[in-house]
C-alpha cells in the first residue's frame, strides 16, 4: 500500500513538471542569504487580489533599500489608471501613503501581508528571514512554501524564484487554504553589496 502511495505521488511529480530538490536546506539557506545580503531590490508585479466579495487587479512598482540604520521601501500603484500614482513609504511597521502633495500616516494593514500594498514588503521579510516548511523545483523555477498561524487561521506562501538569479517569478498567497492574492514578477532585480 505505501509503495503504491509513493508511487502515485512520484508519477503526479513527473506529469506536472515538480521535482523534490536534492539539497532544500542548502538551496534555502542561500536564497534567504542572496536577499539578506541585497542592498537594493526592485520589482513589479501584476497583483491580483480576491477578498472573496470581488477581485482586483493591480500592477505594483516596489523599491526597497537597505540602510545602516535599517531599511526602507516605496510601493507605487502603476494601473489600474484610477490609482495610479499613490505610493506608500514603507519604515518598519508603518505605512506612510502618499498622492502628490496628500500624505496619510497609518499603520499596516490589519490583514498583514494579505494586501496588495503590503504583500511584497512580506514576502521579501519571509525571504529574508524565515526557514520555509518545504523546497522543490517546478518545470524551471525553485519553489518554497511558507506557513504561518495567525489569529485569522493559517496563511500559506508559494513562493517561486528563477533557480539562477533567486529573483521573484510569482507568489501564491493562500489564509485558510483559500487563494487570496497572486503575484506575477515581470521584473525583479537584487542588487548586492
Amino acid at each position: 500500500m505505501l509503495r503504491r502511495i509513493f508511487c502515485a505521488a512520484a508519477a503526479a511529480c513527473i506529469l506536472t513538471g515538480c521535482s523534490m530538490a536534492s539539497n532544500p536546506d542548502e538551496m534555502a539557506a542561500a536564497v534567504r542569504q542572496h536577499y539578506q545580503d541585497a542592498q537594493s531590490i526592485e520589482t513589479v508585479a501584476a497583483i491580483t487580489s480576491d477578498l472573496g466579495e470581488e477581485t482586483r487587479g493591480y500592477q505594483i512598482g516596489y523599491s526597497y533599500q537597505k540602510q545602516e540604520e535599517g531599511s526602507s521601501a516605496v510601493m507605487t500603484v502603476l494601473e489600474p489608471e484610477s490609482i495610479a500614482g499613490i505610493t506608500a513609504e514603507v519604515s518598519g511597521d508603518s505605512f506612510t501613503f502618499s498622492y502628490g502633495e496628500t500624505e496619510l500616516e497609518t499603520a499596516m494593514p490589519d490583514r498583514k501581508g494579505l494586501t496588495p500594498a503590503d504583500v511584497t514588503t512580506y514576502l521579501l521579510r519571509d525571504l529574508m528571514q524565515e526557514t520555509p516548511k518545504q523546497v522543490w523545483k517546478e518545470e524551471n523555477l525553485l519553489a518554497l512554501r511558507y506557513e504561518q498561524q495567525t489569529e485569522e487561521g493559517t496563511v500559506m506562501k508559494e513562493v517561486y524564484l528563477n533557480p539562477q538569479t533567486d529573483a521573484l517569478s510569482e507568489a501564491r498567497i493562500y489564509q485558510n487554504g483559500k487563494q487570496c492574492l497572486r503575484c506575477t514578477f515581470s521584473a525583479c532585480t537584487l542588487d548586492g553589496k
